[in-house]
């Protein structure tokens, strides 16, 4: 029963992901359609979804009492991050998703995943924890991961090679980094929220999860079954994501004293499937979606296996 309750959130999403593959081949998504998807969830659907997902999961009170929670976590983003750019540059990894590689390597679907399987090992006790690793996941994703995602779209793009790596503050300050924000700022001076304004936050985010996972099946009917290519890139990035990541995590654990549940919950975060969002960005910022979505969708379909090797670890 815990297995099939685990492993529940993998297949859920990749039934959404077939969904939006045959709806793609059956013709429903002209070209228009699909540039919009990836502007309508960064855009629109994101930034409540973070905030109403901070304002629901925190108190003031616990919020300031676990700020150190995410140190862990996000120092071993930034040791990953580094570690995916030195092995990028070793292996020749394609300029068009460098810096994609090293957001996949270092970023795991921490929510959608994250959530059904930690509370069918841990129980609901450990969903804070999950929560601390999802906080300290979006502050990385959405600053270093949206900035680097972006270079690799200026990479593509016409301009002085000035132009291309100068420092941008608006592919820092996104518009998902900015609900996220917001949600920390309320939570912090504690502010109430009207009830209807919430209420309408929550349904436009409730839409970030199914059009992201149509949008990765879209892509993949776009490139075709017959045409998807397991190059040196996506196994590198997917050993880093689901093998380095959760060791690095699991040799640092030591070093911050952590509660044991804490540990373990890290751990299990930290080799769960790459993150979602990098699909939709990459194609947002027109880098390489095609990757991006083998990415994702490649390392879910891993995690039917990799998760029970870790669930027996533990």
């Amino acid at each position: 029963m815990t297995f099939f309750h685990a492993f529940s959130g993998v297949f859920s999403l990749l039934l959404v992901v077939a969904l939006g593959f045959f709806l793609g081949r059956a013709g429903w998504f002209p070209m228009e359609v699909r540039k919009l998807l990836p502007k309508l969830v960064t855009n629109v659907s994101l930034p409540p979804f973070l905030a109403c997902t901070i304002i629901s999961s925190f108190e003031r009170g616990s919020l300031v009492h676990m700020l150190k929670g995410p140190l862990m976590p996000l120092l071993a983003m930034c040791m990953l991050f580094v570690g995916a750019y030195l092995i990028a540059r070793i292996i020749g990894v394609q300029k068009k998703h460098f810096g994609l590689f090293c957001v996949c390597v270092s970023n795991p679907n921490t929510i959608f995943i994250g959530i059904p399987v930690n509370q069918a090992l841990f129980g609901p006790e450990s969903l804070q924890y999950v929560l601390l690793y999802y906080f300290a996941s979006t502050f990385f994703f959405w600053t270093v991961g949206n900035y680097f995602i972006s270079r690799d779209g200026q990479e593509r793009g016409a301009g002085s090679k000035a132009e291309k790596y100068r420092f941008q503050w608006k592919n820092l300050i996104s518009a998902p980094i900015l609900g996220f924000i917001c949600g920390v700022t309320i939570v912090f001076l504690d502010l109430e929220v009207p009830g209807f304004l919430f209420r309408s936050c929550m349904i436009v985010g409730e839409m970030t999860t199914p059009l992201a996972l149509i949008f990765i099946g879209i892509t993949i009917e776009g490139i075709g079954l017959r045409n998807l290519r397991i190059g040196k890139d996506v196994v590198a990035a997917l050993i880093g994501r689901m093998v380095l990541s959760p060791l690095l995590v699991a040799i640092l654990l030591p070093f911050f004293g952590l509660p044991e549940l804490m540990g373990k919950v890290f751990i299990i975060q930290s080799s769960l499937p790459v993150l979602m969002a990098v699909a939709i960005l990459s194609a947002y910022y027109d880098t390489d979606p095609d990757f991006g979505s083998v990415m994702v969708s490649v390392s879910t379909m891993l995690s039917v296996i990799t998760i029970p090797i870790y669930m027996i670890l533990l």
